[in-house]
């Protein structure tokens, strides 16, 4: 072997790499070790491959990367090894490879990452999707991460949202801008979960701190004001449209503007395709990553990955141009997260979901929806959480919720909802969150509520007047948060009850003020202030 060459060693059943496997292969420049059932590697195991480049892992039963585990690999560019169940990396486990460029661990059961883990390395790429990440911290973590990075991908990991993420947002936002691939999603705290990390102020996750103070606390150093320095913030007008994959998932933008749930952003572009080393003739990362270790049936036009831990699927279906659900072929088996936002679908039938009964998220989002069967959601006993945010939905029924006995969160924000029948909620006992802002409700009917266990309820910007406690709201026995913003409020003798339930409330449990609309001596005073 004294010319370079490439071993191919995927699917051979092998379970340990015994001390000097590779002694002899001092010439090989790429080892695929991918799909085996390896479960540990002895110090050592590569000894000899000073030379190597390229190193696959991928598809394993690897559960940890100790400080020896890649001893005498200080050539390794491209280290592979998603889809394993990596609980744990030693702080030292890439402390030799100085050379190492692209790091794909997308995939595992990481918890947390050691401090200083990637001070020796200068990485371009980092997919850290589909873990278990809560937060990442700035100092010893992403300060070394920095330096020289092309792509980060962060999605699928349970992010907690509260002061210690602080250090990641800030760190995001000094990174270049399309540096990050996909969204950062917070799971915790509750009134945090399912929105976007950077879509939410400093202020909001760190409340007692200033913004200055958490700067200083950081230790993140300021950008320079220097224009020749600074970063890209913001996409070029010239940026229309891209194509580009990521681990086996396929991405595409459209020029279509999708309703807002929020407050409306700029369409943030995906990067374009990078080569992996410097060349004209390289291809992007993602054609060196795997596919998923098993086989994958995904509907035509869609993008699906697989996650190793339960092996269930995301299909990320957004702004395909589907008219009905029916189109999804052919359909997906053990589909755990469906993303149908930004479509053109109208109707939602008992039909569509009859095979979906191992969804946990269901997003309809931004599409134009104005219909939905008694009995669409029937086949969906898992469902846990479900966006239909942003359609033109204007009333709802309890028929419309039946089979969703598990659902926590639902969101129906950005809709011309007028009307919501008596009991309407009563068949979701686990109900959590409930999103009904910027709607066109007058009123509630008698037990709205009852039956749930609602923590968080958002009623901003109806045309409330007045809302009954007596059988709407005092079935909020779990209530932790409430936000009544932006309403008409009619600040007469019928609201004296209202703003007893309020006042008995914890002061943070009220977002925000109260404002009265009228009578006109009592426009813009707190409804709480009153006597």
């Amino acid at each position: 072997w004294s010319r370079p060459f490439k071993l191919y060693l995927q699917r051979n059943s092998m379970r340990k790499l015994y001390t000097n496997s590779f002694l002899h292969l001092n010439n090989a420049v790429s080892i695929n070790l991918g799909n085996n059932a390896l479960q540990d590697i002895q110090t050592g195991a590569f000894n000899g491959l000073r030379v190597l480049k390229r190193l696959y892992l991928h598809e394993n039963k690897l559960d940890i990367f100790r400080n020896d585990t890649f001893l005498g690999l200080e050539s390794l560019e491209y280290l592979q090894a998603d889809y394993n169940v990596i609980k744990r990396i030693e702080s030292g486990a890439f402390r030799n490879l100085s050379k190492l460029r692209v790091l794909i661990l997308n995939d595992n059961l990481i918890p947390m990452l050691p401090t200083n883990l990637f001070k020796s390395v200068s990485l371009t790429h980092l997919d850290l999707r589909g873990n278990r990440l809560k937060v990442l911290s700035y100092r010893g973590m992403l300060d070394h991460i920095g330096r020289s990075l092309m792509e980060i991908q962060l999605e699928e990991n349970p992010w907690n949202c509260t002061c210690e993420i602080v250090q990641l947002k800030s760190w995001l936002e000094r990174i270049p801008y399309t540096a990050l691939v996909g969204d950062i999603t917070c799971e915790t705290p509750f009134h945090f979960h399912g929105k976007d990390l950077r879509e939410i102020k400093r202020s909001k996750l760190c409340p007692m701190l200033s913004d200055s103070e958490v700067e200083a606390s950081l230790g993140i150093p300021q950008l320079s004001s220097s224009k020749e320095n600074a970063w890209p913030t913001k996409p070029s007008s010239m940026l229309s449209s891209f194509h580009f994959t990521a681990s086996s998932v396929e991405y595409k933008t459209s020029n279509k503007q999708p309703k807002p749930t929020k407050q409306p952003r700029a369409p943030r572009p995906p990067p374009t395709p990078r080569g992996l080393y410097p060349g004209p003739n390289q291809p992007p990362v993602a054609a060196y990553q795997t596919r998923p270790p098993i086989p994958i049936i995904c509907p035509t036009g869609c993008s699906c990955s697989l996650h190793i831990n339960d092996l269930g699927l995301t299909v990320n279906c957004k702004e395909r141009g589907f008219h009905n659900i029916s189109e999804l072929l052919p359909r997906p088996l053990n589909a755990k997260k469906l993303y149908l936002s930004g479509n053109l679908i109208q109707k939602i039938y008992r039909s569509d979901f009859w095979n979906f009964s191992s969804l946990d998220l269901l997003h309809l989002g931004n599409n134009r929806i104005s219909y939905v069967q008694d009995g669409a959601f029937i086949n969906l006993p898992n469902l846990k959480s479900l966006y239909l945010n942003g359609n033109d939905i204007e009333r709802l029924t309890p028929g419309m919720f039946r089979g969703l006995q598990s659902l926590h969160y639902l969101y129906f924000e950005y809709n011309l909802i007028r009307e919501i029948q008596p009991a309407a909620f009563s068949l979701m006992p686990n109900l959590k969150l409930l999103f009904l802002n910027d709607n066109l409700l007058r009123t509630l009917p008698t037990d709205a509520f009852a039956g749930t266990s609602l923590a968080r309820l958002n009623l901003r910007n109806n045309h409330f007047l007045a809302l009954p406690v007596a059988g709407v709201l005092e079935h909020l026995h779990a209530i932790v948060q409430i936000d009544l913003k932006l309403n008409p409020w009619d600040c007469t003798c019928e609201l004296v009850p209202l703003k007893q339930w309020l006042e008995a409330l914890s002061s943070v449990s009220v977002v925000g003020e109260v404002l009265c609309a009228s009578p006109e001596p009592l426009a813009r005073r707190d409804l709480r202030s009153l006597e």
